[in-house]
């Protein structure tokens, strides 16, 4: 791997703000606000006719919007994005504000891309799976010809355990299932895996030399971080143990505090143990980036597990483009103000030029948190900075999948064949399909309790309907085992309905538990109906995204969350509140009983949406929002960094 240059100290070029004296927005101090939805994405001009920042929103006007913030005469950012920008266009843009890029893109993401198997004598295997997350479709989309940036990816490889000798490669064991909302265990192993062992990990010198020569030649370049405690790396190798610790406090306290679960109290000793870890962990990608790092690049640091890195980065490069790009939710600030570490935590994003959310709402939610837990001057469109008297900018943009990429795969000759298998398994039945995480904020329970008011209510359709449920493995700690007393709850209510529905040759609930293979995957999304989702809690829904692109032919309805930060993107879907089992049931009849008409309509308009707010739109709106945001600097960065103007 060639060594690249490390970069020159130079001058923060973050936009400088005249000192204000208007009143900041404490808690005690502001007015009471009534207008916003209690329900998010749920519209009294949802968000009105302007997204903030500029981005446009198709919503037909209707009141202004009450913000949670007074609108301020400030810098104005311009930033209705263009069609898929290509390289020279943002050049342009930065040589019109005298900004020096590299044209270099470094996404820092917490596990590997690529499905990672270790076998005894250094034997390294990799696979890749872009679907199921829009986020391996944009990490995939820059590391692609399509893409006129040069891409690498800075993450970890994930635990590794040794695998034996005689265990079977097959496609099923080597993949991973990849949840739709986060970057959570993207690579890895999967711990079910019969041949996949435990306990601790010896990594040659050689045998890592090996692997980081593999990833960094593979079709998305990779950097891989090695998480190890210093006293476990020695001359001959790398000791790995105790590999999962790296996930904890991201997973036990992060991701269910911004899912809205809120954990017992404790004694503190294993709080501040798993917040020893993930700030060792962000200090040790931080070392990783400044590594692989030179002048001008711009660097893309991904979701809750590495909330600190952009200030450890910006201690360390001071002129440094950062972006952040959170797939999670964010919750409001009457929770945030629970977690023991929020100072660190919202300090550690706001050392980026710009924070990326996927719902409006969530922006807002993280702004006011700003504000009433940081004391500093926030709006929906920027926090300053206490220290530095800068700007970090906020946007709403929500990720998008490869449209084109999804459709070649969905209408593959083997998804056909597979296809038209189930048409004939499930010949003269309607078929709902969902598809969610097993646990309780995926609302697979819920799902199933408006499932079987639908039957009571409507006991025309009880035996001419089919929920077909695939649920993936929950991605949070479950330390207090609720996820798998919940998988109970909801094994048991499936067994209810199908013994009070079902025959000796009919079964009108079918979870499945097990990872489909692609075939599978992509043939049961065009073989639906109607998609429900009733997540309680989530960023983006891939799936939703992904049924509207495989229902080219077939036009079937989708029935979507309004807890979903997708809801508010895909603004003509069926929009429910999971907790209202009666309005559940009669939005399922709704879309079966719907004319070819309607259906059209519908399907049109969602997957035009999904078309225009695909990932290379979403990709270059971010990268041109940047330039946005950095044109407002110092227009001198360019001689401090070592670079020529561009």
């Amino acid at each position: 791997m060639a060594d690249r240059p490390n970069p020159h100290e130079r001058l923060p070029i973050r936009p400088s703000v005249p000192q204000r004296n208007e009143t900041q927005l404490l808690a005690h101090r502001t007015e009471a606000i009534t207008s916003i939805p209690v329900t998010p994405g749920i519209s009294q001009g949802t968000y009105g006719v302007e997204r903030p920042n500029g981005f446009p929103t198709s919503r037909r006007p209707q009141q202004e919007r009450q913000d949670y913030f007074p609108r301020r005469a400030a810098h104005t950012v311009p930033a209705q994005p263009p069609a898929v920008s290509p390289l020279n266009e943002i050049s342009l843009a930065a040589r019109q504000g005298d900004i020096a890029l590299s044209g270099n893109i470094l996404s820092v993401t917490f596990t590997l891309p690529q499905l990672l198997r270790y076998r005894k004598g250094g034997v390294w295997e990799l696979e890749h799976k872009y679907h199921c997350s829009t986020h391996l479709d944009s990490l995939s989309y820059l590391s692609s010809p399509e893409s006129p940036w040069q891409h690498t990816v800075i993450a970890w490889t994930g635990e590794i355990y040794n695998v034996s000798d005689n265990a079977s490669v097959s496609h099923d064991k080597l993949q991973e299932s990849v949840p739709a909302s986060t970057t959570t265990s993207l690579g890895g192993h999967a711990h079910g895996d019969d041949d996949v062992g435990s306990g601790e990990t010896f990594i040659s010198h050689k045998s890592k030399a090996v692997l980081e020569d593999k990833l960094y030649n593979d079709q998305i370049r990779t950097v891989p971080v090695w998480l190890a405690d210093k006293s476990d790396i020695t001359d001959s190798g790398i000791k790995l143990k105790n590999q999962s610790r790296w996930r904890r406090y991201a997973e036990h306290d992060l991701c269910a505090l911004f899912h809205y679960k809120q954990r017992a109290p404790t004694d503190g000793r294993q709080a501040i143990l798993r917040w020893d870890d993930y700030r060792r962990m962000n200090e040790i990608f931080a070392e990783r980036v400044s590594e692989t790092y030179k002048p001008g690049d711009i660097v893309v640091v991904h979701d809750h597990y590495l909330m600190l890195v952009p200030e450890i980065l910006r201690k360390r490069h001071p002129g440094m483009h950062i972006v952040f790009f959170l797939e999670s939710p964010f919750p409001t600030s009457e929770l945030i103000r629970c977690l023991h570490r929020r100072e660190e935590i919202l300090k550690g994003v706001l050392a980026s030029d710009l924070v990326c959310f996927q719902a409006f709402h969530y922006l807002q939610h993280f702004a006011n948190s700003c504000s009433r837990i940081l004391r500093y001057n926030a709006t929906s469109e920027w926090v300053e900075t206490e220290d530095s008297k800068a700007r970090v900018y906020l946007t709403v943009l929500p990720s998008g999948i490869n449209v084109s990429k999804i459709t070649s795969l969905a209408y593959s000759p083997s998804v056909d064949k597979t296809y038209t298998e189930l048409l004939k398994l499930y010949k003269g039945k309607k078929v709902i399909i969902g598809s969610d995480p097993l646990s309780r904020f995926g609302g697979v329970e819920k799902k199933l309790q408006g499932f079987k008011r639908f039957l009571d209510k409507y006991p025309e359709w009880r035996h001419d309907v089919v929920l077909v449920q695939i649920t993936s493995p929950a991605t949070m700690d479950d330390d207090d085992g609720d996820n798998i007393i919940y998988a109970r709850q909801v094994n048991d209510l499936a067994s209810s309905i199908n013994q009070a529905y079902g025959s000796l040759d009919f079964t009108p609930v079918q979870i499945h538990n097990q990872r489909l293979s692609q075939e599978e995957y992509f043939a049961v999304l065009r073989l639906g109906d109607v998609a429900v989702n009733t997540c309680v809690r989530e960023g983006m829904s891939t799936t939703s995204l992904e049924y509207v692109a495989c229902q080219r032919d077939t036009h079937g309805p989708l029935i979507i969350s309004e807890f979903s930060g997708t809801a508010s993107y895909l603004e003509e879907a069926i929009r429910i509140n999971p907790w209202d089992v009666g309005q559940v049931a009669d939005e399922i009849h709704r879309a079966l009983t719907m004319s070819p008409k309607e259906r059209n309509q519908m399907h049109k308009a969602l997957y035009q949406r999904v078309v225009q707010g695909n990932v290379q739109l979403c990709v270059s709106s971010m990268l041109k929002r940047l330039i946005d945001v950095l044109k407002l600097g110092d227009s001198g960065s360019y001689k401090n960094e070592g670079l020529s103007k561009p």
